[in-house]
């Protein structure tokens, strides 16, 4: 056939009025198997696709829920949106990924173009330097939302993310209570929030090691990948006399690129090394990277679930959930018992 064929045409071809066509193909309604089976068999057989554009006009709203990352090739938003995925496509809701590279104005064209193709919902990481504005914009247009992994201080919107506070007190107790004088945070942009939280963490931890943060903590800001880890790593190479005890990592990925400068150098083995997020790679590294685990695909599901909270009731007051992370023990930090464990250090043995 030429001609578009209409939901009416399959309906008269099913024996079925068009409102009983209507609610097969929109998956609603209390319609018998034998019914929606046949009305299958009749758009298969006619060739009929169903209009998501027409039917986003009406209700004004597409089965389609927006993700917007700052970086795609960072391993762990790729078990963030892997999570994330999962669970909007249980709920009927298919994903439209946008990739801001950090970028504020690539952000804002961004979440534009997916409101004027009427998500019915965004799940965003903000951009370093995201305004406040951004949150009034989508309450204005009524966008149901949810902010991952950062949050913007001052701001009241849902979000879902780590207790990078915690996950830094946890890399620093640990490297404290293992002889460390001097650490290292390396990688993250300068002004990223949860740079800043973990670097509290980690002052906090220098604190109660009895050192002053000042002069225990050194902070490395820089490209959040294995090549800003390389880059960092060569610098604190060029000095080994100079070295920190240990360095704390904004990301597994600046880990990998760290050890590949220590290793050039000869140095592999001067540091207690630890990373952030315990991406799959982790485990597999040589040595086998510690890491503080956030459990990124289980966000991703919380933050989904979350957002078809408020995809239904936009305007329900904001929920902030911040996930408690974990250590999760390998060789890189100089331990060499178990490859691969969970640390409490509150109750840890200082050797």
């Amino acid at each position: 056939m030429t001609d578009k064929v209409t939901l009416q045409q399959v309906a008269a071809h099913a024996g079925v009025s068009r409102a009983t066509a209507s609610l097969v193909v929109r998956g609603t309604g209390r319609v018998s198997q034998e019914t929606r089976d046949r009305v299958f068999a009749s758009m298969a057989e006619l060739g009929y696709v169903y209009d998501q554009v027409a039917a986003s006009l009406r209700t004004r709203q597409a089965k389609v829920v927006g993700i917007v990352v700052t970086n795609i090739a960072n391993p762990f938003f790729s078990e963030l949106i892997l999570g994330l995925e999962a669970e909007i496509r249980k709920a009927g809701f298919l994903p439209l990924l946008a990739v801001t590279r950090d970028d504020v104005a690539q952000q804002a064209e961004a979440v534009s173009a997916l409101q004027e193709h009427r998500v019915a919902g965004l799940g965003i990481v903000p951009a370093t330097g995201t305004s406040p504005e951004l949150i009034d914009e989508l309450r204005r247009s009524r966008v149901g939302h949810v902010f991952m992994t950062r949050y913007l201080d001052g701001a009241e919107t849902s979000y879902v993310g780590p207790d990078d506070v915690r996950g830094g007190e946890l890399a620093g107790e640990h490297l404290f209570q293992h002889g460390c004088r001097r650490v290292a945070y390396l990688g993250g942009p300068a002004r990223m929030v949860s740079r800043r939280d973990r670097l509290t963490g980690l002052r906090t931890a220098a604190a109660r090691a009895g050192l002053d943060p000042d002069g225990a903590v050194l902070s490395l800001p820089g490209e959040t990948s294995g090549t800003g880890g390389l880059e960092l790593g060569r610098r604190l190479a060029a000095d080994p006399d100079a070295l920190p005890d240990g360095v704390l990592c904004h990301g597994d990925s600046v880990a990998f690129g760290l050890y590949r400068a220590l290793y050039d150098a000869g140095l592999s083995d001067r540091l207690r090394v630890i990373g952030y997020d315990d991406v799959p790679a982790a485990a597999l590294w040589e040595p086998p990277l510690t890491s503080i685990s956030v459990r990124g695909r289980e966000l991703g599901r919380e933050a989904a679930r979350l957002l078809l909270g408020r995809i239904e009731n936009p305007s329900a007051p904001p929920v902030v959930r911040r996930r408690a992370p974990e250590l999760r023990v390998r060789r890189s930090c100089g331990c060499h018992g178990s490859a691969d464990s969970a640390v409490d250090p509150a109750t840890e043995d200082s050797p």
